[in-house]
C-alpha cells in the first residue's frame, strides 16, 4: 500500500489502452493515490494538444506513460510509427511539463507502483 506522501503525488498517467486504462485508473484509487488522472491517447495532433493543455493547467510531479505507447507492453507492437510517436510525446512533456514533473516509464498494471516509487520516492528522500 502507497505511504500517505506517495498518495498525494499528482500523477498523469499516460495510455492508449481504454480497457487497461480503467483498470489502472480503478487499481490507482484502490491503492489511495486520490491525485491520479489517467487519460488514454491516440497518435494524433487532437491528443497532443489534449496532452499540452493538461500539462500546462497541472503542476505534476510524475507523468507516466505506459507500454502500449513506450513499446515495452506485452501485447506491443514495435512498430516504427509507435515509436516516433512515443518520442513526439516525449518532447511534448519535456518541452511543457514542470521542471520538477519526472516522466515514469511503465510495462503494465504489474509495475505500475514499484516505478512510482522508484522514481518520485527519490525525491522525497533528499
Amino acid at each position: 500500500m502507497s505511504s500517505t506522501k506517495s498518495s498525494e503525488w499528482k500523477i498523469l498517467a499516460l495510455g492508449n489502452d481504454q480497457q487497461l486504462g480503467e483498470e489502472i485508473k480503478q487499481h490507482l484509487h484502490s491503492l489511495g493515490y486520490k491525485n491520479a488522472r489517467v487519460v488514454i491517447l491516440q497518435n494524433n495532433q487532437e491528443n497532443d494538444q489534449h496532452l499540452l493543455k493538461l500539462l500546462k493547467e497541472e503542476e505534476w510531479d510524475g507523468v507516466s506513460i505506459g507500454g502500449g505507447i513506450n513499446g515495452h507492453g506485452g501485447n506491443s507492437a514495435r512498430e516504427e510509427n509507435t515509436f516516433h510517436w512515443f518520442n513526439r510525446l516525449l518532447n511534448i512533456i519535456h518541452q511543457n511539463a514542470s521542471s520538477k514533473t519526472k516522466i515514469i516509464l511503465l510495462r503494465g498494471l504489474s509495475d505500475l507502483e514499484a516505478s512510482f516509487q522508484r522514481v518520485l520516492e527519490k525525491d522525497n528522500k533528499k
